[in-house]
């Protein structure tokens, strides 16, 4: 049985109408009828089709994450194989039914770049302290009471253009825009620390969830403490225009929640 058909079937049971899901997910009948028949194009995305699963399967009381696991084997192209940041390789959960990896490589990789930093300093005779490479400074992420490693593993080609470490944004607002303008230049290693991560999918997922996108243009419509009212018209390589809005929740420069639906 299929997600659509898995979907329509616990909408039966639950005894509910597609306008009542809709009116308890916010989410369009037009959408909600699109997935039921496995047509996910009027989602406007992977990353908006995954959310869309989720509160659909949670109204009509289904399990959301076998559905959303099935999506993901469906969707992925056959033999993809993208870089995934240390930030999944540290977490010692099961992604999308696989076995995570063990600290043993993770340490190993950590180990090898500090003895080949060390050793380049020792036979350059340099009295100064070592510096991040510029790879690195592109896409570090800081944490209390851990070195600094970057999030790429070492097979990501570095940049040879200096650049300097990328610093957290000051305010919700910024921290929203920070977000979208990652997106837009392709550094979604940015972008998933920005809060990418809280999205509930794995770092290969959220990248090719904007495969389609070719530009996103945010509008801020309002700033309530920490919480973000925003509009986000995106338009995709084919020239078609999806519109967005809702709201973004943030937390120390991070995007902790995402409420955001498709209104046009």
């Amino acid at each position: 049985m299929g997600i659509g058909e898995a979907l329509a079937e616990a909408r039966g049971q639950a005894g509910l109408t597609v306008t009542e899901v809709s009116q308890r997910t916010r989410i369009g009948e037009t959408i909600i009828r699109g997935i039921e028949g496995g047509d996910y194009s009027v989602c406007g995305g992977d990353f908006y089709a995954r959310a869309d699963i989720r509160s659909i399967a949670e109204a009509v009381g289904a399990d959301p994450e076998p559905l959303i696991r099935e999506y993901d084997d469906v969707r992925r192209a056959p033999g993809a194989l993208p870089a995934v940041s240390l930030d999944e390789l540290f977490t010692p959960v099961q992604i999308s039914g696989r076995r995570p990896l063990g600290w043993a490589p993770v340490l190993g990789l950590a180990l090898a770049m500090m003895i080949g930093s060390v050793g380049y300093l020792f036979l350059s005779g340099s009295p100064h302290t070592a510096s991040i490479p510029s790879a690195a400074a592109d896409h570090e992420v800081t944490r209390p009471a851990r070195s600094r490693t970057p999030d790429h593993p070492a097979t990501i080609a570095p940049t040879v253009r200096p650049t300097a470490p990328a610093r957290r944004p000051t305010g919700p607002a910024a921290t929203v825009r920070a977000y979208v303008a990652a997106i837009n230049g392709h550094d979604y290693v940015r972008a998933w620390s920005l809060g990418g991560r809280n999205a509930g999918r794995s770092y290969p997922s959220f990248v090719s969830g904007f495969s389609t996108t070719a530009r996103d243009t945010l509008s801020i419509v309002s700033v309530l403490g920490d919480v973000v009212t925003a509009r986000l018209t995106a338009t995709q390589t084919d020239g078609t225009v999806n519109t967005y809005q809702g709201t973004y929740t943030v937390d120390s420069g991070v995007i902790t929640h995402f409420d955001v639906l498709q209104v046009g």
